[in-house]
């Protein structure tokens, strides 16, 4: 009984054994749900800090678990340890050369996983690179870094820096900027980057990535006398941020000053230069400067600062904008033979004399107008094979207004070879445009110059005072107006070589406002181009002779409806019009209308034996007077005249031919003379 007892005791016993391990089994999982992963391998140079990163490490069941890190090999001699061994990010230095190796042990209850990286370390080559991530705030200098190689980037800037004390970069560095990174060089701050001749003296300024616009550039605020900038290269900039409304590689802001010499701007988005209006270049030499070929400018700068630029400069893509309009500090200023654009015209006053040098080219923005007021002037001079010209921004007749001079005083302008262009847009001075007018007392020297393309005239000089000096060689053509309109102490400059093509009028109009009244005998030369002629047409529309008048031969001279010639003495000269033409070249006077009697005709009331005509045709004269007579010539007697006639055509008078008074027929010597539709007497005596 107990033996029977005793086995079923132990079958009981046997049976809770089996039935709590099978309990057990069931609760645990029968694959280890845990994956080390201790990070890439990587390689780093001695005294390096290394962070290890196991944080890739896994649990499938989402549950948290522990590491645990350990160097499980390391070079010799190495005292490198971890700092943090239970993290999940450790680190240590790598304090020699050769392999590390670092387990890492993950684990969570009874389960483990291990993974292991290598760390190659070797002997670090010099020197690092530093990184400039804070404001500047007191005086600093930047070294020359890796002195053996001038490519390596010596400084990074990582962020937008303000420099409010004096930054100094020397010789051979480069400094590399972040994307839209940048230095802000406050009024209180001053920046000195002066490098050397050699490539590797040179410093550069660029991106970290060095494409166009990658970071934002510099923006000076200040005036220190000591800023500068020598053989530097900025490039890569203009990438517009939030400290500069423009995109430039440097901007000069409102009253900063600063000396360019010697540098380079290149791969900036939008131009590598902008001085903002009251900067101010303390000089700008020996700069190489390549714009990007969808912008019209590299450098912008007010009118002021264009001086400064020396003529060594290259500017390669794009030109030069002139942001303002005023030269007006009385000294000589000289433009060199680069290309500018006015956006705001351009005005020289006060005695300001402006020179231009040749081949440069000057392109003027939309309506706007280029003037030399109040004793300025402008001096354009070149030569044949290279030309200066000023033209409108955009290719089209009467784009600009044109040049305005106006009270020279004793600086008149000058413009000899120079091609002026689109001009006309709208009048310069009173209702008629033109590519160059001269006001009161303007003053102006144009020779072997063309004018072309113009919406209204091409020179108008009418008003008191105003002078050309000289005009000979000239082109004017394809003007909507007349090519030329001057007063009558303007004509006898004009030479007869110029050449008018294409223009609205083919004639030289002349006011008659102003009498022709010089201590020395005046001569109208011509045209050597045939079927162009002058016409009297302005605020008077006759032509008075107080002094005088010698026509060459070909002269061919168109008066308006209405109007007359008055030849007499006056405030003690004494008037005659002496004209002697040829077979072949008549000198000419004529209505502009060709109407019978159009115009009075030709009066002669001074005794001047050199009011002689030969060869010669007066037209469409006589133009009939209610209760008086009209002839194409009147011989006066109040005050007297005197006229010897010779081998001429007297037509298409309203009246007589010729009329003298009766009792001084002597005063009139007549010869060979064709009368042509004469209604009335061929020679009328009263």
């Amino acid at each position: 009984m107990k033996k029977q007892y005793l086995i079923w005791m132990i079958l009981i016993v046997s049976s809770l054994v089996i039935f709590s391990c099978d309990e057990e089994d069931d609760s645990i999982p029968a694959v280890n749900p845990l994956t080390a992963n201790a990070g890439e391998d990587k390689q780093t140079t001695t005294g390096s800090a290394v962070v290890l990163d196991g944080s890739a490490s896994t649990d499938a069941e989402g549950g948290t678990f522990n590491y645990s890190w350990s160097i499980k090999s390391k070079p010799a001699g190495s005292a490198a340890s971890l700092d943090d061994g239970s993290s999940a990010t450790p680190g240590f230095v790598a304090d020699k050369a050769g392999v590390f190796l670092i387990e890492l042990i993950i684990s969570k209850d009874q389960w483990t996983a291990k993974d292991e990286v290598k760390i190659a370390v070797s002997e670090a080559s010099g020197p690092q690179m530093v990184e400039i991530s804070e404001d500047i705030v007191v005086d600093l200098v930047l070294e020359d870094i890796f002195t053996e190689d001038w490519t390596k980037v010596d400084y990074l800037v990582t962020n937008v820096i303000n420099v409010d004390a004096r930054l100094t970069i020397k010789p051979g560095v480069k400094v590399a900027f972040a994307e839209n990174t940048g230095l802000m060089i406050s009024s209180t701050g001053s920046f000195v980057s002066e490098g050397g001749e050699a490539e590797g003296d040179r410093i550069y300024l660029t991106g970290e990535t060095e494409t166009i616009g990658f970071w934002g550039g510099l923006l000076l605020q200040s005036a220190d006398v000591d800023n500068k900038m020598n053989y530097t290269s900025l490039s890569c900039a203009g990438a517009n941020p939030d400290q500069n409304a423009f995109s430039a590689g440097m901007y000069l802001d409102s009253g900063s000053k600063i000396s360019i010499s010697h540098s380079s701007f290149t791969k900036n988005a939008g131009m590598g230069l902008f001085a903002a209006p009251g900067s101010e270049l303390a000089g700008f030499s020996s700069n190489y400067m390549m714009g990007n070929e969808e912008d019209n400018f590299v450098i912008a700068l007010p009118a002021s600062e264009v001086g400064k630029i020396a003529p060594d400069c290259q500017f390669w893509n794009a030109g030069i904008a002139v942001l303002t309009a005023d030269l007006n500090n009385g000294a000589t200023i000289e433009w060199g033979s680069y290309n500018y654009t006015l956006l705001s015209g351009l005005e020289v006053t006060h005695g300001t004399r402006l020179k231009i040098a040749e081949q440069a080219r000057i392109y003027v923005n939309e309506n706007e107008r280029i003037a030399a007021l109040s004793g300025g002037s402008i001096t354009a001079v070149s030569r044949d094979a290279n030309p200066i010209v000023i033209s409108g921004l955009g290719e089209t007749p009467g784009y600009w207004k044109g040049i305005f001079i106006e009270n020279s005083g004793n600086n008149p302008s000058k413009f000899q070879y120079v091609n002026i262009r689109y001009a006309g847009s709208t009048p310069l001075a009173g209702d008629q445009p033109a590519t160059i007018h001269l006001g009161v007392n303007g003053k102006a020297a144009i020779d072997n110059t063309s004018l072309g393309l113009g919406a209204g005239d091409g020179i108008e000089a009418t008003s008191d005072g105003a002078t050309l000096l000289s005009f000979s060689s000239n082109v004017v053509r394809e003007h909507q107006g007349y090519p030329l309109a001057v007063s009558t102490q303007n004509v006898a400059v004009i030479d007869e070589w110029s050449h008018f093509v294409n223009n609205g009028k083919s004639q030289v109009r002349i006011d008659g406002n102003f009498p022709i009244a010089n201590d020395q005998e005046t001569i109208w030369k011509g045209f050597r181009q045939t079927d162009f002629s002058y016409h009297v047409r302005g605020l008077s529309n006759d032509l008075v002779v107080w002094s005088g008048l010698k026509l060459n031969e070909g002269v061919v001279l168109e008066m308006e409806p209405g109007s007359r010639i008055v030849v007499e003495d006056a405030n003690n000269r004494q008037g005659y019009l002496y004209a002697i033409g040829n077979d072949a070249k008549n000198i000419v006077f004529k209505a502009v209308d060709e109407v019978p009697g159009s115009w009075h005709g030709i009066t002669f009331s001074s005794l001047n034996t050199k009011n002689y005509f030969d060869h010669v045709q007066v037209l469409h004269g006589g133009k009939t007077v209610d209760n008086s007579f009209s002839a194409n010539i009147v011989v006066d007697n109040s005050p007297e005249g005197k006229l010897t006639i010779l081998n001429s055509v007297v037509g298409y008078s309203g009246q007589h031919g010729i009329s003298v008074v009766n009792d001084k027929r002597e005063n009139l010597a007549d010869d060979n003379i064709s009368f042509t539709s004469i209604p009335g007497s061929t020679i009328y005596a009263w």
